[in-house]
């Protein structure tokens, strides 16, 4: 019998038996319209539909990714038709999705992995989704959302219990979310000091020491990233190659760099020796290469020396003191420095699971404990704690309290760390509706550390907010060339820049890019009444009110235009659909 792997999907009415009960034939009318909307979403996301019986929807999929963002999409469409309908009119579903080896026969599917989907699909919430962990693996970081672990499942006819994780709204920053394999933006030219910085192998016995192979390369990345006459790539485009076998060549040509620096870490207790090369990607030829034995105090003088000597290679001579301005300031204890790149690795990941910010705030006071003059350390432990109060259903006052005690701490320890000011930025404007100030720390962010995809991002967002759409669509493009694979975090404030500028069509394409839309559907509601589009912007504006639980005025709220007719103008045009 033909054998395949896929992706199956599967789900079901909850309560089904009960609405049939007590009437069968609305429910059926009820049925009938909701899988002509679950349909169309399956058939948009390139999956077919191989088994229905009743109220259940099998269907298989090419990619894991597909069949989630297809299984998001139903549920939030399955939420909007249930706004404003009567309890029994209302129609809830629940979806799981399994990955692996099925048999095939006469165009249906069967085997362990069928079984398993439909069983996850039992142990979903209403209106939830569940994964198994293989999913899960595939799906993470690629579609922001977020997970609780559901645990190990006993599974009815199925002998060994499966790993699963609940699909939840994305919860905290999506600073580090989002893996893609798709390029956006197609570099024509190469600037001169074009480079990239990649992923630092771990040459060490111990796995565990990637996180500081990451942030050795983070740090030697934010470094190059202040000299002016050097175009760093951001680190979520170049460590994206991690686990890719490209040529340095076929590197160069996607990202648009004329330069790669590559290098390892070997790390035996308290040793360790650093090797960096740069390449040029033309010729795949090493321009310069060093290695160094060191101990773990010396690492900073290291990245100083890889720092110096890079620039004065490709630019032909070294600026001292600007070279001195980008060095960053150290710890006076270097466990304090490895407890922070142990935090930074769950904090990367605060988005997925709560536990990762508890876990990385709970890093963070141990550097700060072993070192309380490391700015760093209370710059992300107030990260994390902002990260961590989006997981709490109500506002949280110590939580709150906590971070803005941190941040103040950060910024007078340090004032050149860039993390910091984004937060301090985040605070001022958001929080304290100082808008000033609050541009003032962006501004200061971006100039800290002009690689930062992430920072870029929020700065452009609040220069939307200030009216600036044309500056904040050039930061957008320079974000854009900067990290060529991009992902939603560019696409939302490009296609508000859009909206504002009147390029409605280029607004509706960018939306039409963003993987998961929440809130931007207001936005997407009213370029579709600019456009004139009264019943696709009366269809999207009910979307939105369902899905974000936000009424219109709620959502305006939530917009912190500093110029207050641009506020007024997009409230007329949302009461207006």
């Amino acid at each position: 019998m033909e054998r395949k792997l896929t992706t199956i999907f599967a789900s079901d009415v909850v309560g089904f038996s009960k609405m049939m009960g007590d009437n069968e034939v609305k429910t059926l009318n009820i049925l009938k319209e909701r899988r002509e909307a679950i349909d169309s979403i399956i058939d948009d996301h390139d999956g077919v539909i191989f088994g229905s019986a009743g109220d259940s929807v099998i269907a298989e999929f090419a990619s894991p990714i597909k069949a989630a963002e297809a299984a998001i999409a139903i549920q939030q469409k399955m939420k909007t038709m249930n706004v404003d309908k009567d309890e029994s009119d209302q129609m809830t579903f629940r979806v799981g999705i399994n990955i692996g080896d099925v048999m095939i026969s006469d165009d249906n599917l069967f085997g362990d992995t069928v079984n398993i989907a439909a069983r996850l699909e039992a142990s979903a919430r209403p209106s939830g989704i569940c994964v198994s962990k293989t999913v899960f693996d595939m799906i993470n970081r690629k579609i922001l959302v977020s997970f609780e672990d559901a645990g190990e499942l006993e599974l009815k006819n199925i002998e060994v219990p499966i790993k699963a994780f609940h699909v939840i709204e994305n919860k905290g920053i999506v600073r580090f979310t989002q893996d893609s394999e798709k390029i956006y933006t197609e570099v024509k030219a190469a600037e001169p000091g074009s480079v990239a910085v990649m992923f630092f192998k771990n040459l060490s016995k111990d796995e565990e020491q990637d996180y500081f192979c990451e942030g050795f390369s983070e740090d030697l990345l934010s470094m190059l990233s202040r000299y002016n006459k050097l175009v760093v790539m951001s680190s979520h485009a170049s460590f994206s190659y991690k686990e890719k076998s490209k040529s340095f060549k076929e590197i160069g040509k996607e990202l648009g760099v004329r330069y790669i620096i590559h290098g390892s870490v070997r790390k035996l207790g308290s040793k360790m020796r650093i090797s960096a090369n740069l390449v040029s990607t033309k010729n795949e030829t090493s321009v310069w290469s060093n290695s160094f034995d060191l101990s773990v105090e010396e690492v900073f003088d290291v990245q100083d020396q890889i720092a110096e000597e890079i620039v004065s290679t490709i630019v032909g001579r070294v600026e001292d003191d600007l070279l001195k301005s980008i060095k960053s300031k150290r710890p006076e204890n270097m466990n304090s420095y490895d407890l922070v790149l142990k935090g930074l690795e769950y904090a990367k990941n605060g988005n997925i699971f709560k536990e990762n910010s508890e876990a990385a705030v709970k890093l963070f006071e141990q550097a700060i404990n072993v070192d309380p003059n490391y700015g760093r350390a209370h710059a992300w432990q107030a990260c994390s704690l902002a990260n961590l109060m989006d997981w709490e259903d109500e506002d949280d006052s110590d939580l709150l309290d906590r971070c803005l005690k941190a941040a103040n701490r950060a910024l007078e320890l340090d004032p050149s760390e860039p993390e910091i000011h984004r937060i301090m930025g985040s605070i001022k404007f958001y929080l304290e509706h100082d808008y000033t100030l609050g541009k003032y720390h962006f501004e200061k962010s971006v100039e800290l550390c002009p690689s930062d995809v992430f920072i870029i991002s929020r700065y452009a967002q609040m220069l939307i907010y200030f009216g600036e759409f044309e500056k904040s669509l050039a930061e957008l493009e320079r974000a854009k060339r900067l990290d060529p694979f991009s992902h939603d975090m560019l696409f939302g404030p490009l296609a508000f820049c859009h909206y504002w500028l009147g390029n409605y069509d280029e607004a509706i394409e960018s939306f039409k890019t963003i993987k998961v839309l929440n809130w931007h559907i207001f936005y997407l509601a009213a370029t579709y009444a600019k456009k004139g589009d009264k019943k696709l912007a009366k269809e999207k504006i009910n979307e939105a009110i369902a899905i974000n639980e936000q009424t219109i005025n709620q959502f305006l709220d939530s917009q912190p235009y500093v110029e207050k007719e641009l506020a007024n103008s997009l409230k007329d045009v949302l009461e207006s659909i």
